[in-house]
């Protein structure tokens, strides 16, 4: 599995774009329109986006990418809020981008996308139906965020549909993992699962 990070120009999240053959690409949280062109020039097709949660600054590309033949999957519960004000768009007076999810996932399922196994664990608290994403090729696994869970901090539960309880919940669920993953957040640098163990005031307390 190969990990590309495209850090995001301005205000936006992190984009991780993963390829288990070199063709084809999944794309978790494709902040702006132009993450499509960096995957092109690459030589990558991206088939499959992961929505961790549907805020604006996460979805800015999801519009080019669809428009291009890529299926778009969030949780269930994640699913109503898209297009709502729940995305924050209006709230930061970003121009809204219009997309559809063509498939959801609910709590622990998981599929094959693009030969990777990719599982989705629920961990509202940023927003109702945020998710994780667990992605497995062999014997390598890497464990995608979103706003749950950054280095040494957690996303907000101040917006709509976020809750401090279902945030402390979700960071039990984590925390109680079996093993290590190397961890890509939406925000800040990549980290560890271990390390946030035991250094992340917020998993402490969970």
């Amino acid at each position: 599995m190969q990990i590309l990070t495209l850090s995001p120009r301005g205000f936006g999240a992190n984009t991780y774009v993963l390829t288990k053959d070199g063709k084809t690409a999944l794309v978790v949280d494709p902040a702006q329109p132009r993450v499509f062109e960096e995957i092109e020039k690459r030589g990558l097709i991206p088939v499959c986006v992961l929505l961790t949660h549907c805020h604006f600054d996460h979805v800015g590309g999801v519009g080019v990418l669809q428009e291009n033949g890529a299926r778009v999957f969030c949780s269930e519960m994640e699913k109503s809020l898209v297009g709502t004000e729940a995305d924050m768009f209006s709230a930061f007076g970003a121009p809204r981008v219009f997309y559809t999810v063509d498939e959801t996932f609910f709590d622990g399922e998981e599929k094959t996308l693009c030969g990777m196994r990719v599982r989705l664990l629920l961990t509202p608290g940023h927003t109702a139906g945020s998710a994780c994403y667990l992605v497995t090729d062999g014997e390598e696994r890497v464990l995608l965020t979103g706003d749950t869970l950054f280095s040494g901090s957690i996303g907000r539960t101040d917006f709509p549909t976020g809750s401090i309880a279902q945030m402390r919940a979700s960071l039990k669920k984590l925390a109680a993992l079996d093993g290590d993953y190397p961890v890509y957040a939406g925000h800040n640098e990549p980290t560890t699962l271990d390390t946030e163990r035991k250094t992340n005031p917020f998993l402490l307390d969970a």
